[in-house]
C-alpha cells in the first residue's frame, strides 16, 4: 500500500504524537481521547478530535473504526528529523571552531533551512549531573529552533521525562533565557548540576521569599525536586527535540 511523505509537525502536534507513541509503547495501547485531554490540560474534546485530524491529515496516524483506543501509528514524529538529518549528514561536519551557521536543503516538504547549534553535553533526566561544557556541533531543521542566535542543544541522560516523550539519549533543543512559565520544561543548574524538568513557581508560607520551586518528572515513579527560588538558575527552556534511530 502506497504510503504518503507525513508532513512537518507543529510543537503541539508533535507532543502530541509523541505522547501516543510513549503510550503504546508502555501499554501496547493508545491514549483515550480523555488522558490526552488531561495530559495537555485541553479545555474539551474537541481540541483532542482537531489534533488527531491533523496527525491523520500529515499522515502520521490513522484510527480504525472510530474508535478511541484504536490509534495506529504510521510514522514516527522524527520520520520528517530523520529524513533531514541523512541528507545533512552527507554534507562535511562542521569544524567545532566554526560559528553558528545556516544552510538549505532540499527535503520532503521542500527547501528546508538547517541550523548548525552547539552541542553543549549532557543533561540529566533523572539525578543532576555535572554543568555542561561546550562539546560539539549538531544540524537542525530551522522550523524546531525559535531564535537560533540564543539557542543550544544537550544530549539527555536518564528517564525521568518519558511521560513527556523525552527519553534517555535524546537531543534536546533550548532557547537560552534565565525565566520560565509555570508548566515548561526547563534546563535548570542548582549548585552547579543541571537536570531538565518541568518548571513551577510555588507560593509556600514556610519559605523565607514565600514562594517555592518545583521542578517536576514526568515519570510516575519519580519525585518532584524542590528548591529556594534563589537556589535555581534556569538556563533555557526546551523547544524541541532530536531522536536518531
Amino acid at each position: 500500500m502506497y504510503m504518503k511523505q507525513p508532513l512537518p509537525l507543529t510543537d503541539k502536534e508533535k507532543a502530541v504524537l509523541e505522547l501516543i507513541e510513549v503510550r503504546i509503547s508502555q501499554s501496547g495501547v493508545s491514549p483515550s481521547y480523555q488522558e490526552i485531554k488531561d495530559h495537555f490540560g485541553f479545555a474539551s474534546f474537541n481540541s483532542v478530535q482537531n489534533y488527531l485530524k491533523q496527525l491523520t491529515n500529515k499522515g502520521y496516524i490513522q484510527i480504525g473504526n472510530n474508535q478511541k483506543r484504536a490509534i495506529q501509528i504510521l510514522n514516527s514524529s522524527q520520520s520528517v528529523q530523520k529524513t533531514v538529518q541523512k541528507i545533512v549528514q552527507s554534507q562535511n561536519p562542521p569544524s567545532r571552531s566554526e560559528p553558528s551557521r545556516s544552510l538549505l536543503l532540499q527535503t520532503p516538504s521542500g527547501r528546508e533551512e538547517v541550523l548548525t547549534l552547539p552541542l553543549l553535553g549532557k543533561v540529566a533526566a533523572g539525578a543532576p549531573i555535572e554543568a555542561f561544557e561546550h562539546d560539539e556541533f549538531v544540524q537542525v531543521p530551522s522550523s524546531l529552533v525559535r531564535n537560533p542566535a540564543k539557542s543550544y542543544a544537550l544530549r539527555v541522560v536518564g528517564s525521568s521525562m518519558i511521560d513527556d516523550g523525552i527519553f534517555d539519549g535524546d537531543i534536546i533543543l533550548v532557547q537560552k533565557q534565565s525565566s520560565a512559565s509555570n508548566g515548561e520544561i526547563v534546563v535548570a543548574s542548582i549548585d552547579n548540576e543541571s537536570n531538565v524538568k518541568r518548571f513551577f513557581l510555588k507560593n509556600e508560607s514556610k519559605s523565607d521569599s514565600g514562594k517555592i520551586v518545583e521542578l517536576r518528572p514526568a515519570n510516575p515513579t519519580l519525585k518532584s525536586m524542590w528548591y529556594p527560588p534563589d537556589t535555581v538558575d534556569i538556563q533555557g527552556v526546551v523547544v524541541a527535540l532530536i531522536r536518531k534511530f
